[in-house]
């Protein structure tokens, strides 16, 4: 206990006593090393690639992170968008920071991209010469990302909010002096870098220092305290991960930060899976990654939005209600499909008519009875349901549900069927249609 103490000294955060939530944690931290290890391994093969495919893999990469960073916070623009814009501007890119800001400045929504793409630029030559950002350079990042702006690299004058949540940031008058005491803490921080990602992202979070960008600040940080020690980038997946990352960030607020640290070894671990693949990086750079997929996952992915609304007002004739966390999307779909958990991800939280949580729903890969049972239909995602845990000593608030009667084991989504839905319940399937099915799962949930 007193060495996992040790790892958090000079920050809010502790872990809790409870030995579930130690053993959670001396878990995460194989796996962060684990994956670390292997990263550096897959990283070092990436590197013997021909060097003409250098240049295009890294703007691919980092085309995605501003890509994900950007919907996270409500800008629309896809991976696609991105990385024809940084192509356009390529010039630019390379040049001062104040021609860039000059050039493109009439234009917010280009700014959009390229300023932040300009950030994970700087914060990558950064990470690579294994240097620390101190409080005036992460204010000069800010800045970049916000140019234009009247509060770019200024910390607000006025109180601010996290949307959606009751927390209480940080006073105005108090900013910098928490943003110096993030700042002296990671400029001498020993952690497993992990850790470290989660800490200064969850910190910097919970400052809220400026009046607009915090996310897409914290998102940089930790991605820089991952590059300059041999992790991938930490691509959080608006569409996959949204639901358990606000979740996760809801309990940093409260000082465990257990749950976010899992959940970036759980990202981080998948994407070093990705990477190991023979073919990852000229895939990448054609964004044809897993194309043997890629139809299957355009037949597949307007049949779960379909399951969720039919589900929805199903639940809500009952007086329950169903919050949608994200899609898998194509990444994600092809580890499912190959029975790599890596792939796993939130659908969707049902709550009671209290409008307290009950049940999640997540996807996970279909599992060997239902192909047993079925032959040799396609792999599509599978849909599991897990119970809230009431237990406060847990570490993860659902835990795993054990059906019985009508309920469902097992839920299989599949396109281009008359009967689209199947439910496995043991060694029976049942074909049904979208109605049936919305209605049978609601009846289960509900009951």
């Amino acid at each position: 206990m007193r060495d996992i103490e040790g790892q958090f000294s000079g920050t809010p955060y502790l872990v809790s006593s409870e030995a579930a939530s130690l053993a959670r944690f001396s878990t995460v931290q194989e796996k962060a090393e684990r994956s670390r290890e292997k990263s550096i391994s897959v990283q070092g093969r990436i590197a013997t690639e021909s060097q003409e495919l250098f240049e295009p893999y890294v703007r691919a990469i980092r085309s995605r992170l501003v890509a994900e960073s950007n919907r996270i916070e409500g800008y629309e623009w896809s991976y696609s968008q991105v990385a024809e814009v940084s192509l356009t501007y390529k010039e630019l890119l390379e040049a001062p920071i104040g021609s860039l800001m000059q050039a493109v400045r009439q234009d917010p929504r280009v700014y959009e991209a390229l300023g932040l793409y300009k950030a994970h630029q700087i914060a990558d030559d950064w990470a690579r010469a294994s240097s620390r950002p101190h409080e005036y350079e992460i204010r000069s990042l800010h800045a970049l990302i916000t140019s234009g702006e009247s509060h770019a690299g200024r910390y607000k004058a006025q109180g601010n909010e996290i949307g959606g949540t009751s927390l209480r940031t940080a006073d105005p008058w108090d900013v910098s002096l928490k943003m110096r005491e993030l700042s002296d803490w990671w400029q001498g921080c020993s952690v497993n870098p992990a850790l470290e990602a989660a800490v200064v992202h969850a910190w910097l979070t919970h400052i809220h220092p400026f009046e607009d960008g915090n996310g897409r600040m914290a998102r940089i940080l930790a991605n820089m305290a991952l590059a300059r020690n041999g992790f991938p980038p930490l691509l959080i997946q608006s569409g996959v991960d949204r639901g358990q990352y606000y979740d996760a960030l809801a309990e940093s607020d409260e000082g465990d930060l257990l749950p976010l640290y899992d959940l970036f070894v759980k990202i981080l671990n998948r994407t070093v899976r990705l990477m190991a693949k023979p073919d990852y990086v000229r895939d990448i750079i054609k964004d044809r990654l897993l194309t043997t997929s890629r139809n299957r996952f355009n037949l597949w992915k307007p049949i779960p939005e379909i399951f969720f609304n039919s589900l929805s007002g199903e639940l809500k004739r009952q007086g329950w209600s169903i919050l949608l966390q994200g899609y898998p999307d194509l990444n994600s779909f092809a580890l499912l499909e190959e029975g790599d958990a890596a792939g796993n991800s939130w659908f969707a939280k049902v709550l009671d008519r209290d409008r307290a949580p009950k049940w999640l729903l997540w996807y996970g890969f279909t599992s060997d009875r239902m192909r047993d049972l079925m032959g040799d239909m396609p792999r599509y995602p599978s849909i599991f349901t897990s119970i809230r845990d009431e237990d406060p000593s847990s570490v993860h608030p659902y835990r795993p549900f054990q059906p019985g009667g009508d309920f469902p084991d097992e839920i299989v989504l599949r396109p281009m069927e008359r009967k689209p839905v199947l439910f496995r319940s043991g060694y029976e399937v049942d074909e049904l249609d979208m109605a049936t099915a919305a209605r049978y799962m609601a009846d289960a949930l509900a009951s």
